[in-house]
Order: structure tokens, then C-alpha cells, then sequence
């Protein structure tokens, strides 16, 4: 495993880690990161099988580190768009040709982005790994009413602060994620990571969904905590131009890459789904 550097269209530097095939071929796999953060690891997953995984079979395995791990509170979610584009590149300059690109959590609207605005050829196929509709989708599924109506209220702060140009005031979002986990950043981060299907800037994986035209893996475990089953259906039934699409379930898998036995079972059948859709071939 090498760390990499990767230089954005608009000159941000970022890290990532990249592991190649003994015999590296045309065939590499690009992971996008969940999380406000997008940073490539978090203690609740354990990719090592993944990348063991694909390694094995003589594809390339490649983290990306979103930029937004680098300046949290003040993060644009929009720019995963440029920093997925970078990784990309690097891929390309390695001599792979031929690119998924899985998206993990946050990671799939993150993804599904990318692929609806750069429409680059060079990616064969996609992969949604735990994955949720947007933020705020996913919080309407999982939370109570009153905690819906807080969000709403924060949102309608954010956006009033926005509006009178105040759009680096700080905002904060307390327990969004079960274990008490908040949220602190701007009031255009708060928008841009949590909006509503109203607001312009905010994630979709479903908003995009329909203008993925490679084959599609959603993957997902039936004891998700955060991103609840019902999420990944929704996923997979906005995937209307996939030529194949795939819903994949983990028995008894939470929202992470728990090592041990979980993140061992997805990370075989993701390498089998990745072989049979995207099979690797020769460098040429």
C-alpha cells in the first residue's frame, strides 16, 4: 500500500491510499468515503479485506481522501465532484483504463454525482456500499418527529443566515447519528451536506441515479443502524439506466465494515460482483 498525492482541477492537494496487483492490468477500484469528513479511514471500517480482495483477483484498490477531511467546518460538499475527478486522473496516469468507482455511506450521492457530471468513459461501473438517498432522506426514515422538526428548523436558519450573506456563521446539529455524534460547520456546509431535495446544492444519490448508464452494485446490510434497508431499495430503484443493476444484501451487517466476518463477506462479494461486471484484463 503507497500513499498518493493527487492535485484538483482547482490546485487542492490530497492524499490517498493505493494498493496494486503483484501484476498490476487495466483494471482498478476507486472508493469514495462517507461522512461529512469523506476521509479514507475511520475506525469502524476495515477495507484491508476489500483491497486484499481485489488485489488478488489483478485489480487496483485506491482510497480517496475528499478534501473536506481537511477543512471540516468549512467544507463545500460540492468539491467531492473535483477531488473524485483527481483521483480519477491519478488512476488514469497509473495506467488503468478501465474504473469502478464505490461510494460508501455519503460516499454514493457523492459518487452518483460524479458520474451524472462527468460522464467519463473510462468508468465501467459503480457500487453503492451502505449507502443512503441523501442525508436528510435518510433522517426522515430514521428519526422521530421531533427530531425531523429540529432539522427543519436548523435548515431554515442556515438558509436565513445564507441569504443575508452570512453564509460562514457557524450552525450546529446535535445527535445526528445514534451514540450522540453532531454536527458543527457553517451555514452553507449545514445546507450543502443536509439540505432538503429543495435545496439545489444538497446530496442525491437518487436525484442522479437515473443518468448512471454502467452496471450498478447496491450492497447493503440488513441490520443498518443508520442508513435503515429501505434506503438501499430506494437506491436501487433509481438506477433506471443501468444496463445491470444489482441489489445485494449482508445478513447481519451494520452501517460499517465491521473487521472480522462483516467486512470480510462484503468485501467477497463485492470483488465477485466487480469480476463478473468489470472482468480485469492486460495493460495495454
Amino acid at each position: 500500500m503507497d500513499l498518493i498525492r493527487v492535485e484538483t482541477e482547482d490546485k487542492a492537494a490530497l492524499n490517498g491510499l493505493f494498493w496494486e496487483p503483484r501484476t498490476p492490468g487495466d483494471s482498478l477500484v476507486i472508493l469514495v468515503p462517507g461522512a461529512t469528513t469523506g476521509a479514507a479511514l475511520i475506525p469502524m471500517h476495515d477495507y484491508y479485506p476489500m483491497a486484499t480482495g481485489l488485489t488478488g483477483r489483478g485489480y487496483g484498490f485506491l482510497i480517496a481522501n475528499m478534501r473536506a477531511s481537511y477543512n471540516y467546518p468549512y467544507a463545500e460538499y460540492a468539491d467531492a465532484v473535483k477531488d473524485i475527478a483527481a483521483f480519477v486522473a491519478y488512476a488514469k496516469s497509473a495506467g488503468y483504463s478501465r474504473i469502478a468507482i464505490f461510494g460508501i455511506s455519503l460516499g454514493g450521492p457523492r459518487m452518483a454525482q460524479y458520474m451524472a457530471e462527468r460522464n467519463d468513459p473510462a468508468v465501467k461501473a459503480v457500487g453503492f456500499i451502505a449507502s443512503i438517498p441523501s442525508p436528510y432522506l435518510e433522517f426522515q426514515i430514521r428519526a422521530s418527529e421531533a427530531d425531523r422538526q429540529r432539522l427543519e428548523d436548523t435548515l431554515k436558519h442556515a438558509r436565513a443566515l445564507v441569504a443575508q450573506g452570512k453564509g460562514q456563521e457557524p450552525v450546529a446539529f446535535e445527535n445526528w447519528f445514534p451514540g450522540g455524534r453532531s454536527f458543527m460547520g457553517t451555514a452553507q456546509a449545514m445546507i450543502g451536506f443536509f439540505g432538503a431535495p429543495s435545496d439545489k446544492s444538497a446530496p442525491s444519490s437518487i436525484k442522479y441515479g437515473p443518468q448512471i448508464k454502467v452496471p450498478a452494485l447496491v450492497i447493503h446490510g440488513d441490520k443498518d443502524e443508520i442508513s435503515f434497508p429501505p434506503n438501499a431499495q430506494t437506491i436501487y430503484d433509481s438506477l433506471t439506466a443501468s444496463p445491470q443493476r444489482d441489489l445485494i444484501w449482508v445478513p447481519g451487517a451494520s452501517h460499517y465494515l465491521t473487521p472480522g466476518p462483516l467486512a470480510e463477506a462484503y468485501a467477497k462479494k463485492i470483488t465477485d460482483w466487480v469480476v463478473k461486471n468489470m472482468p480485469a484484463g492486460p495493460r495495454r
